[in-house]
């Protein structure tokens, strides 16, 4: 059993922090230089421990960023003591209350809480400051977009936006995981200090990242106006809109993956994923969302689906097939996702076809001249009361 400190102040890699959240920002001056006495008593170092150098590097460069004891301590609690300074970085400046940020903004305290709640982002008590300089400029252009679009419209956009940064957040840790932390501790014994200055350099490049979302957004926005009046253009139903909807998905893959291993699996979805994104891309269409083994997209033209099924079912990984289901018609957008009779009629159609097959219904079928279908007859399909009238797409 190891000294007092070493249990208490265990050193944690990145991925494994916990409950950042209850460390607040540096609020006092550091402590003067090697104050060895100090750490000692705060249970930060022992001199005597075989990790003492180490250790005391670690703690002069975290007390060089401006960090007190109290927060040493508290970081040494979590666990997370080579995380600590990065932990700082990440959401710097003073922490107000959502009464505060109310009050300053001029905005219902019950709306900061449901833009809060909406986003995915925890409770936070009325009175406990943890919102950042960050949150008040977040909070302000909810409250100014709140007198142009219709509450329930507003909170449905920052459950979407909410949603795919949280996934934007992950991805971003898992890529520190395995490009970083990973092959570092593979190379050779890794120090704390090595770690902690690595973690603070991957937050600094996370901060500047945030750059690239105005960008990419505005390019996104434009991309999906376009396609939205092409497919509006002969209509004036403003709660449907006709897209061209399908499914595919891969057969085989449960029993493939059960005797894969997880970085073996994990390569499988990834090749699968990148090759769904590029293909539908490429054909004008859009990745509607990615569940598993299976892509769902769709386009304005049924042209483009049929490209982009047939692509996929041809191009299956290494030791799976691939099968599609594809249908034409008015679709509910609602959320950036789509829903509706076409789009369960194209989930089932790609149910019932057999691996390498695409199977499409009548609205395809004639919608794309230029295509060759077979009949496949009449099918009942779940959640259909009359049997379907199906093609099958060969070319």
């Amino acid at each position: 059993m190891g000294p007092a400190w070493a249990t208490r102040c265990r050193a944690t890699p990145h991925g494994e922090r916990a409950n950042v959240r209850r460390v607040s920002p540096p609020a006092a001056p550091a402590a003067p230089d090697d104050p060895l006495e100090q750490w000692r008593a705060a249970g930060l170092y022992d001199p005597h421990d075989p990790g003492a150098p180490g250790r005391l590097a670690l703690l002069r460069w975290i007390s060089g960023h401006g960090v007190t004891i109290p927060q040493m301590q508290q970081a040494c609690a979590d666990g997370q003591l080579n995380a600590l300074v990065g932990d700082l970085s990440l959401r710097p400046g003073p922490r107000r209350s959502p009464r505060d940020v109310a009050r300053m903004v001029d905005m219902d305290l019950a709306l900061v809480h449901d833009v809060r709640q909406a986003a995915g982002l925890p409770p936070v008590a009325d009175d406990d400051a943890e919102l950042t300089d960050d949150d008040v400029q977040m909070l302000r252009l909810f409250h100014e977009a709140d007198g142009f679009f219709s509450r329930d419209e507003l909170l449905r956009l920052a459950t979407v936006m909410g949603a795919s940064l949280r996934r934007v957040a992950d991805a971003a840790g898992e890529m520190f995981l395995r490009d970083v932390e990973a092959p570092l501790k593979a190379n050779g014994p890794t120090f704390d200090l090595e770690m902690a200055q690595l973690n603070l350099a991957g937050i600094q490049l996370a901060r500047a990242a945030t750059g690239v979302f105005a960008p990419m957004f505005l390019a996104h926005l434009e991309f999906s106006t376009y396609r939205t009046r092409r497919a509006r253009r002969d209509s004036e139903d403003y709660e449907t809109v006709p897209l061209a909807v399908g499914f595919v998905d891969l057969s085989g893959f449960t029993e493939r993956s059960s005797g894969l291993a997880p970085a073996a699996l994990r390569d499988l979805i990834v090749q699968f994923e990148d090759r769904a994104h590029r293909v539908v891309h490429q054909h004008d269409g859009r990745v509607v969302k990615l569940i598993g083994d299976e892509v769902m997209f769709s386009a304005v033209d049924a042209s483009a689906v049929c490209a982009i099924a047939l692509a996929l079912t041809a191009a299956a990984p290494e030791g799976t097939s691939a099968r599609g289901g594809l249908a034409y018609g008015p679709v509910i957008a609602s959320g950036g996702d789509l829903y509706g009779p076409v789009v369960n009629l194209a989930s089932r159609i790609a149910d019932i076809a057999i691996p390498g097959e695409v199977l499409v219904n009548d609205a395809i079928a004639q919608s794309v001249p230029a295509r060759v279908f077979e009949p496949a007859g009449r099918r009942r399909l779940k959640g259909f009361s009359e049997p379907v009238r199906l093609w099958t797409l060969t070319g």
